[in-house]
């Protein structure tokens, strides 16, 4: 389903993804502007690459007013969204689809957190990245195609999001779309982590209990065979041994054989 108008649903459509967000207040009503059809997501990476970031992309600089995208994704895999109006980012440039030099009033701008030298990117970055920009291209209901580097657009020389092989990243992009092999996110491996870690540990507290009783007190863990006082100094397994040893004796002196 397409969308004309600003992205209010942008915290809604992040966040049922699996993602981190946090909403800059106000965001609801900042920008440049209201959107026209959307048509895509333009990727860039902001060029300092440290935690405040985030205000140069809110209130802009000193040759262009902010917000400059609507959004920031942090080196942890954080989104800020910090307007839902149109922002300054696109520039001049074309992409099949996109009106020529006037990108701004229909693709969401993603400046994620990067030095922008191509070697810094976070792997939870990069994973919620891809998840993000699946998230947006399905609620406007456009595709992968649709998911674009600014220096893929732009025809005046950028070169962001530096480092990033933006077939393979469309692809899986796709990926995230269609659900077909996509990776789990961060916040599923945290879930499928603490399910683990809750199953295993009383496991784990059961064997110990098990090799308690069979190999003596407080001989919980591998290689204590100290045995109980009750049965003479012998773990559980011994002091069977030697009843059934005791018992085969007996057998053999008091009891005749079976004709």
């Amino acid at each position: 389903m397409s969308w004309t108008g600003d992205p209010i649903w942008l915290a809604d459509a992040l966040r049922a993804a699996g993602l981190r967000v946090i909403e800059h207040e106000g965001w609801r009503d900042r920008g440049h502007g209201d959107f026209r059809d959307l048509r895509g997501v333009l990727c860039h990476h902001t060029a300092g690459g440290g935690t405040q970031d985030w205000r140069i992309v809110q209130y802009g600089r000193p040759d262009l007013d902010g917000p400059l995208a609507q959004l920031v994704l942090e080196r942890d895999g954080t989104f800020r969204i910090i307007a839902a109006g149109v922002c300054w980012h696109a520039g001049r440039g074309s992409w099949p689809g996109w009106p020529t030099d006037n990108a701004n009033y229909h693709v969401i701008g993603i400046e994620a957190v990067s030095r922008g030298d191509g070697t810094d990117w976070t792997t939870v970055q990069l994973d919620a990245y891809k998840r993000g920009c699946a998230a947006i291209l399905g609620r406007i209901g456009r595709t992968a195609d649709d998911c674009v580097a600014h220096r893929e657009y732009s025809r005046e020389g950028k070169i962001d999001p530096a480092g990033i092989d933006m077939d393979e990243f469309r692809r899986d992009v796709a990926a995230f779309l269609e659900r077909k092999d996509a990776p789990m996110s961060a916040s599923e491996v945290t879930q499928l982590q603490d399910f683990i870690t809750k199953f295993c540990g009383p496991i784990s507290s059961d064997v110990k209990d098990i090799r308690e009783q069979l190999c003596g007190l407080d001989q919980r863990d591998l290689g204590q065979y100290a045995g109980w006082p009750q049965l003479g100094g012998h773990t559980l397994v011994d002091a069977l041994a030697d009843v059934i040893g005791r018992l085969d004796k007996f057998e053999s002196r008091f009891i005749p054989p079976a004709l």
